[in-house]
């Protein structure tokens, strides 16, 4: 039987490695991004099926003050007499893209990539990881500098698009959010965040705004234009929350969370109050959400580890509709519709209409 809320099915999905991924129009099509753990490029076009692989050109991947010998592990038995000065950095094409997402700068697609804990290996087995890299969608070859500043692997990451223009959003290991420029990698703030978290993010009032949680039993929203954490930090939620969210509705500021308490819940920003009980419906953890507004109405689509999708009233505090077969990868719009897109072993990628899903 034909479910009448799909829109498209891709089944060959087996390039990626990470929880999400990302989509986007790349001259009038919509394709799906990854990079796979030998740094190799796959965008996937949706509608037809085809896929072009492109290897990652790794040659200005070092950071801006050093030089990297070649891509690997570090070698333990470096002789400096009979193989020449020790090179200062090597780099792990299996740890480039621990995490990944799509922008737009200056009109020209890019793919964005946060490093893992290993990404970048230094003198004496030290270790730099979580720099963050734009690569051209069409060709492979890295955009600017190499975004140096986290200690430890990247563990979300996100672009936004605003009037203030276009910002790269990064938290990682050892619990820091960095906001830059995705052009001059300039950091706009930074803040202290919970440890091995992951980030939502989204507009209130105009301003973007990050929702970051982590190994503690809150999650917080920060103003990532001025530095400064927005509201109180939300309690109740039991660690760890893995996927956030906020949004404005019905003149409320609403932050959604989830994540190992298979519980969605939900708070007003404003007076740090849970509103109602935490939803219920999966069975295992949630590790992904998205946010879409139809017909009037602030939606979550969230992604379980219980092989399910489902797509929450955040007003209403209620399902919508049966649940979507495939983990979530993302939300976003295709030619204007809003959708959900979901991955799984036996469907590949699937791309949902959220209008009809609604019901």
């Amino acid at each position: 039987m034909i479910d009448e809320r799909m829109m498209t099915r891709y089944g060959d999905h087996a390039h990626g490695r990470h929880d999400t991924t990302p989509v986007l129009e790349l001259e009038g099509v919509s394709v799906a991004v990854n990079v796979d753990t030998s740094a190799t490029l796959w965008v996937c076009d949706l509608a037809a099926g085809e896929c072009a692989r492109r290897p990652l050109d790794l040659s200005a991947a070092g950071p801006d003050d050093a030089w990297y010998h070649e891509v690997g592990e570090w070698d333990e038995d470096w002789d400096e007499e009979e193989d020449g000065e020790r090179p200062r950095w090597e780099l792990d094409e299996y740890e480039i893209a621990s995490e990944v997402t799509v922008a737009h700068l200056d009109g020209r697609p890019v793919v964005v990539t946060g490093g893992g804990r290993f990404d970048l290996a230094g003198p004496d087995l030290e270790t730099t990881g979580g720099a963050v890299r734009l690569w051209d969608l069409r060709t492979g070859r890295q955009v600017g500098r190499t975004h140096t500043g986290h200690e430890l692997g990247v563990t979300g990451l996100a672009a936004l698009h605003g009037d203030a223009g276009p910002l790269l959003v990064s938290n990682s290991e050892e619990g820091r959010l960095i906001v830059r420029k995705p052009g001059t990698g300039e950091q706009v703030m930074t803040a202290e965040v919970s440890y091995n978290g992951d980030l939502g993010t989204g507009f209130l009032d105009g301003r973007p705004v990050a929702v970051t949680g982590g190994h503690d039993d809150f999650v917080q929203v920060w103003d990532l234009l001025s530095g400064q954490q927005w509201g109180p930090s939300l309690t109740g939620v039991e660690p760890v929350p893995r996927a956030m969210a906020a949004v404005e509705a019905d003149g409320r500021r609403i932050v959604a969370a989830g994540g190992d308490e298979c519980v969605l819940h939900r708070w007003d920003l404003d007076t740090g109050e849970p509103l109602g009980e935490p939803l219920t419906g999966h069975t295992e953890q949630l590790s992904t959400m998205g946010t879409a507004r139809v017909a009037g109405r602030a939606l979550a689509v969230t992604g379980s580890d219980d092989g399910t999708s489902r797509v929450w009233d955040l007003v209403a505090g209620r399902q919508l509709g049966a649940p979507l077969p495939g983990h979530l990868q993302t939300v976003t719009e295709i030619a204007g519709t809003p959708v959900a897109v979901t991955s799984s072993r036996r469907d590949g990628l699937c791309v949902w209409d959220l209008t009809r899903a609604v019901g």
